[in-house]
């Protein structure tokens, strides 16, 4: 397949897409399963917290620690050496000596730095005359004030189902720094089903399918494999929105073995035979929305890679063989329809949760592919 420019016209490896399923969700739980309290904390249980390591700094969130300046450090101290309410924390109680924070990963480094480690030197203070101080070094009673002052703290308790507590983590993620939905994904279903992920992130027929142009900062190669995971294993015609929850509901059906161990290792399987013959036929242009041969190679598209990975990952070996043998019939055959047939090609960028566009990409490309093997033109 010939093209002129195998830049990218944005310069931006994954095309951008609107995820909308155009339907109002109504959450499977009950109000019952959010567990969330206000314990009465001030500053130095906190701080006592996070010297005696109850406070977990390292989750899996994929954020860094100490993104703040130390003159932002300071200005945070400084706001509770004046008395002033820091904003809420959050965090999730795995045990009761074992907090995850949620919200508020760099004040609490801040507040370790300062009050514990003595990392930190007062620095680019506003109001008062501390530059150049550690906390050791201030007066008793300014350090009593820090201690005592009052700090708002929501706690979300142990037990809390894993699909409620995706949905209040991505609420509650009000940091400068948010939250992607694969990262929190991560968080909350530990275990079988992240593991599985990212064995499959870094498998190396997928790495070269892609042409490592996915991204693993902010886990978005994670992402694409997720969304393999649960049209390949749920079916695309189980399909119910919107996109997060049904994705969620797979991961969380591994954890609770709900889904047999060979199923699992049938998918391993296929997911590799299916990035293996996706390479073969599209060679580095697999995964990309194409209009003509003559337009320059287009991002990455997910829902177009969700459509190629698990067809092609589910068909069989003879029909692999067929595939190989009318290659550029199929690629001239998918190019035709998505001129042809503008629903079709508005469902992998436009509302590509929706149930209706969700369908009518998986059975159309099933269509022609089926016909490209009987050696049909459409």
């Amino acid at each position: 397949m010939e093209e002129k420019d195998f830049n990218n016209l944005d310069g931006q490896e994954i095309e951008q897409e609107d995820t909308s399923s155009g339907v109002l969700i109504t959450q499977p739980f009950s109000p019952n399963d959010i567990k969330l309290s206000n314990p009465p904390m001030n500053l130095g249980d906190l701080i006592d917290m996070i010297q005696y390591d109850w406070i977990d700094f390292h989750t899996e969130y994929q954020r860094n620690e100490d993104l703040w300046s130390p003159g932002k450090q300071s200005r945070l101290i400084e706001s509770a050496m004046l008395g002033l309410r820091l904003p809420a924390f959050y965090f999730e109680e795995v045990t009761r000596r074992h907090w995850k924070i949620i919200d508020g990963l760099q004040r609490c480094c801040a507040i370790r730095n300062f009050c514990v480690d003595e990392s930190l030197e007062l620095c680019e203070l506003e109001f008062l005359d501390f530059n150049g101080k550690k906390f050791s070094d201030l007066p008793f009673d300014l350090k009593r004030d820090i201690r005592m002052l009052p700090v708002t703290v929501n706690l979300l308790n142990s037990g809390v189902p894993d699909k409620v507590k995706y949905i209040l983590f991505k609420r509650l993620n009000t940091g400068g720094m948010e939250l992607k939905p694969q990262e929190i994904r991560n968080a909350v279903f530990q275990g079988k089903a992240i593991e599985l992920v990212k064995e499959l992130a870094v498998n190396s027929a997928f790495l070269k399918a892609t042409g490592h142009k996915i991204p693993t900062k902010r886990m978005q190669d994670q992402d694409f494999v997720t969304r393999f995971m649960a049209f390949y294993l749920l079916g695309y015609e189980n399909y119910v929105p919107d996109l997060d929850n049904f994705m969620n509901t797979c991961l969380e059906m591994i954890n609770h073995g709900k889904i047999s161990e060979e199923d699992i290792n049938h998918m391993k399987k296929d997911f590799t035979r299916g990035m293996e013959l996706a390479y073969e036929i599209f060679d580095n242009d697999a995964f990309r929305k194409r209009e003509s041969v003559a337009d320059n190679r287009r991002p990455i598209n997910k829902a177009y890679f969700e459509v190629i990975a698990v067809t092609l990952a589910k068909v069989d070996e003879n029909d692999s063989d067929q595939i190989l043998a009318h290659k550029e019939l199929f690629k001239t055959n998918l190019i035709t329809e998505m001129n042809r047939n503008r629903s079709y090609n508005y469902s992998f960028s436009g509302g590509t949760g929706q149930p209706d566009n969700v369908k009518r990409r998986f059975s159309r490309f099933a269509e022609i592919l089926r016909k490209s093997i009987n050696n049909e033109t459409i």
